[in-house]
């Protein structure tokens, strides 16, 4: 278990709290179980998590104090209404760097070179409000789409990652931060292997809640359909230009010339 010393000063009461679990469970399969629950916590319609959970646990209580204490620092670090703080995120590596295991293995873009990144890309003002398509093929911990958020709020975010631990944290950092848009665990350089994704908030200008809804199929991921739809523009082109090249995915394109976009 991470020392308190190895823990941001702001994570520590989160980290004391964590550290019950400690000699019970696998601290990886402990903190999975926890994004689990969080992102039950946040659909309208319950999907059974819950059940399960408290089938392996016993009760719920642990889940329930983690949360109370995720929100309470998420309080205490998002000052303004251009600030952001990404806690699931930032524990996660501190677990990460204690030991080996493959299903918490990934470190993610520090919190001032994520604002530098969300700057060049245009996030301001000029754009707030705008619908705009805001896309990140690599979400990791979402934490990219919530700075550009924090700085140019109203857009539409797509976060998209292939690990499903961070697919979900995804979805609860947006949820939290009150991004509009979906976040969903696929392969951005093909579309057509897509896992599993959810809507998030996309009724909170109506109801002012937020909400993290799954989708009942890859019809209604945004970057699935937009690749259908491109595949049929180029079905419909060969019948009069028989030697077209098949349709290559954006990200792949991208990857090619060695610039893969993050927006």
């Amino acid at each position: 278990m991470p020392k308190s010393t190895d823990v941001p000063h702001e994570l520590r009461p989160l980290n004391k709290l964590f550290s019950e679990k400690d000699y019970k469970w696998d601290y990886a399969d402990s903190f999975c179980d926890w994004v689990d629950f969080l992102v039950e916590s946040f659909m309208p319609v319950r999907q059974g998590a819950y059940e399960q959970l408290k089938k392996k646990h016993g009760d719920l209580d642990w889940f329930m104090r983690m949360t109370r204490e995720l929100v309470m620092v998420q309080y205490q670090q998002i000052n303004t209404d251009r600030s952001w703080y990404d806690a699931l995120g930032t524990f996660y590596e501190v677990l990460a760097s204690q030991g080996k295991r493959q299903i918490l293995g990934q470190f993610f873009t520090p919190a001032c070179v994520v604002d530098f990144m969300s700057a060049i890309q245009g996030a301001d003002e000029s754009i707030t409000g705008k619908g705009q398509l805001v896309n990140d093929p690599c979400s990791g911990s979402g934490r990219m789409l919530i700075s550009f958020h924090a700085k140019a709020p109203g857009n539409f975010l797509f976060g998209t990652d292939l690990d499903p631990i961070c697919t979900k944290m995804t979805a609860v950092n947006m949820c939290l931060h009150g991004c509009v848009g979906q976040a969903v665990c696929m392969n951005s350089l093909d579309p057509n292997e897509w896992r599993f994704g959810y809507h998030i908030n996309r009724r909170l200008s109506m109801t002012g809640m937020p909400t993290i809804e799954p989708m009942t199929g890859k019809e209604e991921c945004h970057s699935w359909r937009l690749w259908q739809k491109e595949k049929a523009e180029w079905e419909e082109k060969k019948q009069v230009q028989p030697d077209l090249p098949p349709p290559t995915p954006k990200m792949v394109k991208a990857a090619q010339l060695g610039q893969m976009s993050l927006f």
